[in-house]
């Protein structure tokens, strides 16, 4: 959301788990802390920590370079490199056979498998861990299973050890935040997104004095203010976010927080008002496309509505709303995607984001793609992600949706009205985030129609 760097949440659970087993974990987040692989190298030759497992993030597009840096401190520590991701949970010998020196890749959620390693014994079968896909000399072991965190409704929270939250800022409020999570999987079926291939569909929840205590912890500990509610949907359940609500006011943290959101769960008013009591001021929700043909096609089955309902309320209470919209899905023109920039001005929204469609390997619009030919070379992941596009359909290429997406900035953020009533919000975004800034502004000007 807004370009936002967020804390490592994934490596804080795993780091939880071993040190309740008496393991000394330690994250790392070398992207935050600007610093390089080499300079981490360095830190070890200093005799500080001397890892006997490393285990890293990644994803599709960075999953080669990520890779090679990781292959460089296993040569310097000797220590198995195991990673996880969307990638390892969607093609896992796939990404073993593309990164040679990696050992071993988790699929889908990490805290165990990642537990179950650490605690094996010298010289134990590594296909005792169900969740691993490794190597075996020259062969590659396929896992048995999609790993669950079994503790997770049940957990106090992740372990952020020494994570130095300055590194990571709202930009709309430059100040420090941490994510909290809420719950695990969806049980919706949009074709395009990744985070099934993690989580699953079964939607699990941590119970809100949970939730509430660790927020509470967090303000006292790390004198936090801002906090980002994780999960994919953390309002599918009403009851459950309406808890949350309540407890948070019914403490009088006065913190500020932000959420994923869909918008037919927040089409209650009534609702809506105690999100913001409690210190919402932000939720974003997928629109994704302006009829609902389409978003039916992409399985998001999202009434109009309830579009309209969500955005009201929002508006009302005084929440700002962030919607996320799709150009370049099967079957769109330059017509559609044209039409859906003129739906995101015509929707009263504060913020609106305008991705490609991502032919991501394990959805269903990923393997529908690569079966008829779509994905422009399905070799290269390196295309996964938001600033190409992989795809060529019918009359979409590349430049085509590129140019769309850039026009859609254009014509909704540089709107008279629009910037007379964000003008202060965007100068905010500007002074916190000039990368990005200079990013986005640069490829809105490149693609002028």
């Amino acid at each position: 959301m807004l370009g936002t760097t967020k804390p490592p949440l994934s490596l804080a659970w795993i780091a939880s788990v071993l040190r309740q087993d008496g393991h000394d974990a330690r994250i790392i987040d070398l992207t935050a802390a600007g610093k390089t692989v080499g300079e981490l190298a360095h830190f070890l030759d200093e005799g500080q920590f001397a890892p006997t497992l490393i285990i890293f993030a990644s994803c599709f597009p960075t999953w080669d370079a990520d890779a090679r840096a990781m292959g460089a401190l296993k040569e310097k520590t000797g220590a198995p490199i195991i990673s996880f991701g969307p990638h390892a949970s969607a093609a896992p010998i796939d990404a073993l056979k593309r990164a040679p020196v990696v050992d071993g890749v988790l699929v889908g959620e990490p805290e165990d498998g990642a537990r179950a390693l650490a605690n094996l014994q010298p010289g134990e079968n590594w296909s005792t861990v169900g969740s691993l896909c490794f190597r075996r000399g020259d062969d590659i072991v396929p896992c048995r299973e999609s790993g669950r965190f079994g503790g997770f409704a049940s957990a106090a929270g992740p372990d952020w050890g020494g994570t130095d939250f300055d590194h990571y800022r709202l930009p709309l409020v430059n100040a420090p935040y941490a994510l909290v999570e809420t719950s695990r999987g969806c049980p919706y079926t949009c074709d395009f997104c990744v985070a099934p291939l993690q989580q699953g569909h079964q939607f699990r929840e941590r119970p809100a004095p949970a939730v509430v205590d660790e927020i509470e912890r967090l303000q006292h500990e790390r004198r936090l203010r801002y906090f980002y509610l994780w999960g994919d949907t953390v309002t599918l359940n009403q009851k459950s976010i309406g808890a949350i609500a309540d407890e948070l006011i019914r403490r009088r943290l006065g913190i500020r927080w932000i959420a994923n959101a869909r918008a037919d769960n927040v089409t209650d008013p009534a609702l809506v008002s105690r999100l913001r009591a409690s210190g919402c001021w932000m939720l974003s929700f997928g629109i994704e496309a302006s009829v609902p043909e389409r978003r039916d096609e992409m399985q998001k089955r999202l009434p109009e509505p309830a579009i309209a309902s969500a955005v009201a309320n929002l508006r009302r209470a005084g929440i700002r709303s962030f919607a996320f919209f799709i150009f370049g899905y099967p079957g769109e023109t330059l017509a559609s995607m044209a039409a859906t920039t003129d739906y995101a001005c015509d929707l009263d929204i504060d913020f609106a984001g305008f991705y490609p469609a991502v032919p991501y390997p394990g959805t269903e619009l990923g393997d529908r793609a690569a079966a008829v030919g779509w994905v422009t070379d399905p070799s290269d992941w390196r295309q996964l992600e938001y600033s190409h596009y992989a795809m060529k359909c019918g009359e979409l290429t590349e430049a085509s949706v590129l140019k769309a997406i850039a026009r859609a900035r254009r014509r909704f953020y540089l709107r008279p009205r629009y910037l007379a009533r964000h003008a202060w919000e965007l100068a905010r975004i500007a002074a916190t985030k000039p990368g990005i800034t200079k990013h986005v502004v640069k490829q809105m000007l490149a693609r002028r129609d």
